[in-house]
């Protein structure tokens, strides 16, 4: 049984455009490997940080919208920890079926 989540990820907004367009597809990569299906991937692209995280003043920010099981959800948090140009991620259940249209 599938849920559906929301991703919102910031990741280092020094990086040039290839390598965001590289590091989003190394979003979704693992997503995919653990069995998930990719709803939607939209870029908010670059925006000032409320305060300073790991020396960032702005970030890239990327909102994924994808279905996977609740058992994967686990490690696919272990792999966003571990690539190194994510500064930080939020993963969310979607509940309310009316808020598909954000």
């Amino acid at each position: 049984m599938s849920r559906t989540y929301e991703a919102l990820v910031i990741l280092k907004a020094t990086s040039t455009d290839e390598e965001l367009a590289r590091t989003v597809s190394q979003l979704e990569e693992p997503i995919k490997k653990l069995g998930g299906q990719i709803d939607r991937s939209v870029s908010w692209g670059r925006r000032r940080l409320a305060y300073r995280i790991a020396r960032q003043s702005e970030g890239y920010y990327h909102l994924v919208q994808f279905r996977m099981g609740p058992d994967r959800l686990k490690e696919l948090a272990r792999l966003f920890r571990l690539n190194e140009a994510i500064v930080r991620f939020l993963i969310l259940n979607r509940i309310n079926s009316a808020s598909q249209n954000l």
